[in-house]
């Protein structure tokens, strides 16, 4: 296909900001050490400084705070999860959104046509995760979960892939780029959201 062609639908992201185990701790009002315990446990994702301090981009609180029904402060802005998806094909794209549009309320999505684009736009939109066709004509999807795992300011976005030729040995070829899993394609919008810790609760919900 042609240029990348790009398509959003709801608000632009908001710029990430960090926050520290007692910013987190004072913006939920619980024990600094209970915020420690989530991130010990795997279920907030944070990262360390060079100097060993913890921090937790904001859009990853928001993502722990939907996943656990807990209430989003106005400070962290929309309570959606951000998905960026990268597909060539028009039509694929077209019916993901259909797939997605009863969760719309849960999930904010993004599509682009390209590639190279969805590298740019990964950086400029800092989405909570990216679902990349493996076959494309630009760059393929391996190549683009590599290069987005080469950034370091990129580490908390989570990629899935996506294959219409799926098989034990393209899953395995997904991960080692740094995927967090191999979908087959079509979607399965559930499984989509599970892998994302969307509350299917919340997401049922019309």
């Amino acid at each position: 296909m042609g240029s990348g062609m790009m398509q959003q639908e709801g608000s632009t992201a908001m710029t990430d900001q960090l926050y520290t185990t007692h910013d987190i701790s004072r913006l939920l009002q619980v024990d600094p050490s209970t915020v420690s315990k989530w991130i010990d446990r795997g279920i907030l994702m944070a990262f360390r400084t060079p100097g060993g301090h913890r921090r937790v981009r904001s859009a990853d609180l928001r993502t722990f705070l939907i996943t656990h029904q807990m209430p989003v402060p106005e400070e962290l802005g929309s309570g959606t999860v951000r998905l960026l998806v990268v597909d060539d094909e028009r039509a694929v794209l077209d019916a993901i959104k259909r797939a997605f549009k009863p969760y719309a309320a849960q999930v904010e999505l993004q599509t682009t046509t390209s590639g190279v684009e969805a590298l740019l736009l990964v950086s400029e939109q800092k989405p909570h995760g990216m679902i990349i066709d493996l076959n494309m004509p630009d760059i393929d999807g391996l190549e683009v979960c590599r290069r987005i795992r080469a950034r370091k300011q990129m580490e908390g976005v989570r990629l899935i892939t996506m294959t219409s030729l799926h098989s034990p040995d393209v899953v395995e070829q997904s991960k080692q780029a740094g995927a967090l899993a191999c979908l087959a394609k079509p979607l399965d919008v559930q499984q989509v959201l599970e892998l994302f810790r969307v509350p299917l609760a919340l997401s049922a919900k019309r």
